[in-house]
């Protein structure tokens, strides 16, 4: 009679073809996790990845295999200067020497060397980790306080401590690597068991979840347990977030495609699915990847400043300060009409727009894309009748203001009718198409009333400059210029649309100032400023840090702050690129213009902060309680959301 021993059963695992099958036992569904790490030294999480990639419908697709390079190779040559990390930073957290962040030439060819080679990942899981999106385009389920759980449940310290670490760090990613006592991990994570164990991670429930979590990050070094804790944020700060013609290129390279093929298809879909259908099917596939009613699309965007217009004539519309929709109609053979109304980020509003699936259910076609700006008016008793900011047009779908806004449709490109992709058509064919569809709808009453853009032909810079201040006079952001020749690019800025509009500006508060730390700048001044605008009760809240002040305005803003007795002398630290940066507060008083160039907001707290922010002026004929407010911040951030 043979007694099975423990050697035998570790034998029989080490020979298995198929490990699933040593993960099930006699009398219950599953053996014992602990068990099958202490006897067999089978970590949970790849226990947790067998199990899934045995139950996984869509596997096939991936290798099942986790031969690959270990994670520390990935993280190092590809994350580490993808991240753009500096490197005095990288020295700080990780004790590594490192050069410079790539340019961007570098990064396309460190891009295209990654996808050449063979490193034991599929295609679509490269994508994902330049795109820094391990899950493949699902949501991610873990959240900033999650990982603080995390963090508690490995080195024992309470939420309060980490919380404190985390407000001078600035990052919870850093935390993690502190977390790890060297470098890189004594036993080896492959590339292959991280990604694809967390591309499960989304759909696990919480328990198992930090189990499997936690297995990973005790065999990471400082390296891997960061980009891990960045990649479960997908906040991997990669710079490619969505870079549709490189990332078109490279794959059109590698395949053999035309890259306008490929670039049009990324646009209709995704590249996670162009990257699989160009793997399965090869060139040939991409012919399946069509325009259609109902399938959202991101729009074209303007693609630089009428400044850098050299050749005339030019197409100029108006700007509208309204909310960029898509707008779908579809039609069956039953004559059942289906309508969409699609954000530039595809999300479909028709629902919260009442009027419009009837008005565009008018639109005389059986199937049709039209591009254009749900845009209103509203009465104002001084003013008269004038265009509402995107912000009021806003709060009018959600029915939080008092005063009515008459909503319009202006359209300005018609994409694609009754069966027939207009993209490759050039825009005065375009707009020709679309003068004769909307034609019929003059004389037709609908909910929301649709009308194609006005606009005019510029000869000249003049002609662009009168054509400017007449829009602007009528109360509208301002223009757009195009190139009546070229086509519709789908997801993508296109160079030949150009837009003009006044310099974006906020009047905000001085709340605070950082010390200079680098030998670049003169010691004892200050190397940036912390900035803040006015809320609805009174106070004042931190929307960025603005540096690169010059020493004139630099030293006329200290004038001030002794003259008037600003400080506060209440320490101070702010989260920069070198780590935290020691400084004062400073009481609200001194008041500056700020030109910036967007206004980002933070995926966990919801909190906004400017772009790059400069300071243009010194107000000192304002008040901090003349500073603009949170609203103003808000609307322009809705403004670049949806508009």
């Amino acid at each position: 009679m043979k007694t099975v021993q423990l050697n035998d059963v570790r034998n029989w695992f080490s020979a298995a073809d198929n490990l699933a099958e040593y993960t099930n036992s006699i009398g219950q569904k599953h053996t014992d996790p602990e068990f099958l790490e202490s006897a067999l030294k089978l970590p949970l999480h790849l226990q947790f990845l067998i199990e899934r990639l045995e139950a996984d419908d869509d596997s096939a697709e991936f290798d099942t295999h986790l031969e690959s390079i270990p994670f520390y190779s990935l993280c190092r040559g590809l994350f580490l200067p993808l991240s753009m990390m500096n490197a005095t930073k990288a020295a700080q957290v990780f004790g590594l020497r490192v050069n410079e962040p790539p340019d961007t030439a570098g990064r396309e060819t460190l891009v295209a060397q990654f996808f050449d080679k063979d490193v034991g990942l599929t295609l679509t899981e490269k994508l994902g980790c330049v795109l820094g999106d391990v899950f493949l385009g699902k949501k991610s389920t873990v959240q900033r306080d999650s990982l603080l759980r995390l963090l508690m449940s490995l080195q024992m310290s309470s939420r309060r401590d980490l919380l404190d670490r985390l407000t001078r760090v600035g990052d919870v990613a850093v935390l993690f690597a502190e977390n790890r006592p060297t470098l890189r991990g004594d036993n080896p994570l492959s590339a292959a068991e991280v990604v694809r164990t967390l591309r499960f991670i989304p759909q696990t429930r919480l328990t198992q979840k930090f189990n499997v979590l936690r297995s990973l990050i005790v065999r990471c070094g400082k390296l891997e347990a960061y980009f891990i804790a960045k990649l479960l944020l997908r906040k991997a700060g990669l710079g490619f977030e969505y870079q549709g013609p490189m990332l078109a290129n490279l794959l059109a390279a590698k395949f053999d495609a035309p890259a306008e093929q490929v670039g049009h298809a990324m646009a209709l879909t995704d590249a996670f699915k162009v990257a699989r259908v160009l793997t399965e099917e090869g060139v040939d596939g991409l012919k399946k990847i069509q325009l259609q009613p109902l399938v959202p699309v991101r729009p074209t965007l303007a693609g630089g400043t009428t400044d850098d217009i050299e050749h005339f004539p030019v197409w100029v519309e108006r700007k509208y300060d309204g909310i960029r929709l898509m707008l779908h109609k579809s039609t069956d053979n039953q004559g059942s009409v289906l309508c969409g109304a699609y954000t530039r980020n595809r999300g479909d509003w028709l629902e919260q727009i009442p009027g419009l699936d009837a008005s565009i259910k008018l639109i005389p076609a059986r199937n049709c894309i039209v591009d254009g700006e749900l845009y209103g008016t509203l009465l104002d008793m001084d003013a008269g009748v004038r265009p509402a900011s995107v912000y009021e047009v806003y709060a009018a779908l959600q029915g939080e203001t008092l005063q009515p806004v008459s909503l319009k449709f202006a359209a300005f490109d018609l994409v694609y009718l009754n069966g027939r992709d207009h993209t490759n058509l050039p825009l005065n064919q375009r707009r020709q198409w679309l003068s004769n569809l909307f034609a019929g709808l003059s004389n037709v009453r609908t909910p929301i009333p649709l009308s194609v853009s006005e606009g005019q032909l510029a000869n000249s810079k003049d002609d662009l400059n009168r054509l400017f201040h007449h829009f602007r006079a009528q109360g509208y952001e301002g223009i757009i210029t195009k190139d009546l020749n070229s086509p519709y690019l789908l997801a993508a800025r296109d160079p030949h649309w150009r837009k003009r509009k006044p310099e974006i500006t906020l009047d905000l508060v001085l709340l605070g100032a950082t010390f200079a730390v680098t030998e670049k700048e003169r010691a004892g001044v200050f190397g940036s400023y912390v900035i803040g605008a006015k809320t609805a009760k009174g106070g004042y809240q931190i929307v960025g840090d603005v540096a690169g002040v010059d020493r004139v305005r630099d030293a006329e803003i200290q004038g001030e702050i002794m003259r008037e007795g600003l400080a506060t002398g209440t320490r101070i630290e702010r989260p920069s690129a070198s780590g935290a940066r020691p400084g004062i507060e400073l009481r609200p008083s001194i008041v500056v213009t700020i030109k910036f160039e967007g206004i980002a907001r933070d995926q966990v707290t919801g909190e906004l902060s400017l772009r790059d922010p400069k300071i243009a002026v010194i107000r000192s004929d304002k008040s901090a309680m003349e500073a603009d407010t949170l609203d103003s911040l808000r609307e322009i951030h809705l403004r670049q959301r949806v508009g």
